[in-house]
């Protein structure tokens, strides 16, 4: 596998000085961002996907302000999140579901479409929250092969598609493998896929993908296809994880058939919180950039040191560890460092035992996790 072209070297000569330290300074308020922290002595979680450059400081300082109202209800708060995201979306506010991240919209989708005799339609080696619900409730969960450089076999999904399938599922960019799927060639898949069936599309790391967002999201169909829900997540780019928040943008319909299983809503704080992160692009730009950057410098380790990998889109490397996974995993744990192993769906077991997942964190801890790593293939 070529990867020359996913490496951009000139952003690794930059990196030092933007993400040695993990610092956002936001030019209008002269103050610095710095790293959400941790406990002293805790372990470098490189397992969980989450964003080791922080949070909007507008946001944070939105939240501080309104914390003496944390006694109320936020109903007009979580009204002004979803105007918020209607505009974003360019949808009206009947197509948006807020939700405490967007785990709660696929738990929903499973217990509001599932029951004995209905499939869901999803990849092998994709991401498991809803599938795994939908066959808890009694529906069959149908794996399409991995396409070419682990992407989506967009013709094997629509050969499995019947009149029993009540959901297709991608997440795009996927979930372990960090692939991202061929705009042009997703769209025609989507607007082939009967009308009868829902497509949900989970698109939590789209933001900080390569490509530009506008022309990879799938939220535009939503207004063309009464069929399409888009999930989207501030748990990711925004790096709002601890306070969860996430949304559907889907029909009025679609999200009429999930309202009955509806979880709730995100806190009085995280709406408030949210509705500034999203209003703050300098720091979704740093974010974004700050991604690419550790990306890049992960993905140019492993080619140095002759790794195999999926073409990297997320918040995460699929790689090929040159041993065991979980073996991997635990040797990393005792020094200190947590990743994820192969995290195998839809294929026989022990397809993927020698790859593993590695969450991107900042410049020091994936420095850490490239030494650890070279310590542990060498012994």
């Amino acid at each position: 596998m070529n990867h020359t072209s996913l490496l951009r070297r000139s952003g690794i000569l930059r990196f030092g000085s933007c993400l040695a330290l993990a610092v956002f300074a936001p030019a209008a308020a002269g103050t610095q961002m710095q790293p959400a922290p941790t406990e002293p002595d805790s372990p470098i979680r490189l397992s969980s996907n989450e964003n080791a450059f922080g949070f909007s400081p507008t946001a944070r300082a939105a939240m501080i302000e309104n914390i003496d109202a944390g006694s109320y209800y936020n109903r007009n708060n979580i009204s002004d999140l979803i105007e918020t995201i209607a505009q974003r979306e360019n949808v009206p506010v009947s197509h948006i579901l807020t939700t405490p991240g967007s785990g709660p919209v696929l738990e929903m989708t499973a217990l509001a479409y599932a029951e004995e005799g209905k499939n869901v339609v999803t990849t092998a080696m994709g991401y498991t929250q809803l599938t795994r619900r939908f066959e808890a409730r009694g529906g069959e969960v149908r794996y399409a092969p991995l396409g070419e450089d682990m992407g989506y076999d967009f013709a094997a999904m629509s050969a499995l598609i019947d009149e029993n399938t009540a959901v297709v599922y991608l997440c795009n960019p996927n979930n372990p493998t960090g692939t991202l799927a061929d705009p042009a060639a997703l769209r025609r898949f989507i607007m082939s896929v009967p009308r009868s069936v829902l497509v949900f599309v989970d698109e939590a790391y789209l933001e900080i993908s390569d490509p530009p967002f506008e022309s990879n999201t799938m939220a535009p169909l939503v207004r063309l296809r009464p069929n399409v829900l888009v999930s989207r997540t501030m748990s990711k780019c925004f790096g709002m994880a601890g306070f969860r928040v996430g949304y559907a943008v889907a029909s009025p319909a679609i999200l009429d058939n999930l309202r009955p299983y509806y979880l709730g809503a995100p806190t009085y704080l995280s709406a408030i919180g949210a509705r500034e992160a999203l209003l703050d692009t300098e720091f979704m730009e740093f974010s974004k950039r700050s991604y690419q950057e550790v990306r890049n410098f992960v993905t140019a380790q492993f080619d140095d040191m002759g790794i195999e990998y999926a073409n990297p889109q997320g918040a995460f490397v699929y790689f090929h560890a040159g041993m065991n996974g979980e073996a991997l995993r635990e040797a990393m744990a005792e020094r200190g460092i947590l990743i994820s192993g192969s995290r195998e769906s839809g294929v026989e077991p022990g397809t993927f035992e020698n790859w593993a997942r590695v969450s991107l964190g900042n410049l020091e801890q994936m420095q850490a996790f490239i030494t650890a790593l070279k310590e542990i293939l060498e012994s």
